[in-house]
């Protein structure tokens, strides 16, 4: 069983120090935060038992912005689950039961004053996490969620079938079709979504903003503009710009497996996502072969690529 000393970054009065106690687990798995008044993280190491839940409650004297982040380690292996846990945090403004996330979440909100409660229920695995919570300075953006997909599925379809009975409400991975749209540009209108996980897959990053088309308002135009200015400021090599009416938040940066959602723009928060995660899709191929077709519509010269793909391309 582990215990105190088996996690780094808890510092030790000394070497001498024995750690293979009861005692130094209880105190190791205390969900007590109590008031966070800074925005350096407090941290905890949290047992999630498997088939259980665990709960930690922290308190703010003021209402104001919070950050959370639940990390448990992520397999080695890219097509290992690991630790699958959902949420339950009224204070969060979460929908019940929120989940399930696959070893990491992160949320970053406004709370009330008071002593609020969070319960991460285990869905598969258990195992311990790192949990830590801080204050965040107020400012322009403090709205916005991290986390990764419990959705291993990878089976590439026909262009037109419907892969979307495995999907999360807002997929960043799942079965899709076996083509992606063309890196690297801005799209005018909704690129398939069967497509988008295509391109996350073969290590794209897909950024998105909450509209029909950039023309549609001029907070669209605006929105798009943010989205091309991260881009500018990144080393993003495989990218694709798209509106999507039906996200549920204004801004949306999706790599495979992993989803960052904002109800405002964090240039900041988006480009620390995208510098860990882009890149780290199941297959990371260079080959750019441009799509035939437009990616934004069903409408294809090739009905099955996945019986004929070097004809599709």
């Amino acid at each position: 069983m582990r215990t105190l000393c088996s996690f780094v970054g808890l510092a030790l009065v000394s070497s001498a120090i024995a750690c293979s106690g009861s005692a130094a687990e209880e105190a190791e798995d205390s969900g007590e935060f109590g008031e966070v008044a800074s925005s350096e993280l407090r941290s905890r190491s949290l047992l999630i038992p498997s088939g259980g839940s665990k709960a930690f409650t922290f308190s703010v004297a003021n209402a104001g912005p919070v950050a959370l982040t639940v990390d448990c380690a992520a397999p080695a292996n890219p097509d290992a689950l690991g630790n699958v846990f959902s949420v339950d945090a009224p204070a969060l403004h979460l929908p019940a039961n929120e989940g399930p996330k696959a070893a990491y979440f992160a949320w970053s909100g406004d709370v009330e004053a008071g002593t609020h409660t969070v319960t991460l229920n285990s869905v598969q695995g258990g195992g311990r996490c790192a949990v830590k919570v801080g204050r965040r300075a107020s400012g322009a953006c403090t709205a916005h969620k991290t986390s990764r997909s419990p959705n291993m599925n990878h089976t590439h379809f026909a262009v037109g079938q419907d892969t979307s009975s495995d999907w999360e409400p807002f997929p960043a991975s799942g079965n899709h079709w076996g083509a992606w749209a063309t890196w690297n540009k801005a799209y005018s209108t909704p690129v398939k979504r069967a497509f988008a996980l295509h391109n996350m897959e073969h290590g794209g990053s897909v950024l998105s903003y909450k509209c029909a088309s950039p023309t549609e308002s001029p907070d669209c135009q605006a929105a798009e503009q943010k989205l091309k200015d991260l881009v500018s400021s990144t080393n993003l090599t495989r990218y694709l710009i798209t509106p999507d009416p039906d996200q549920p938040e204004m801004f949306a940066v999706r790599t495979w497996r992993m989803a960052h959602t904002s109800s405002c723009f964090d240039r900041d928060a988006a480009a620390a996502f995208l510098d860990a995660n882009m890149r780290r899709g199941r297959e990371d191929i260079d080959a750019d072969p441009p799509l035939p077709f437009d990616p934004t519509t069903t409408e294809v010269p090739c009905q099955n690529l996945m019986a004929a793909p070097d004809s599709c391309f």
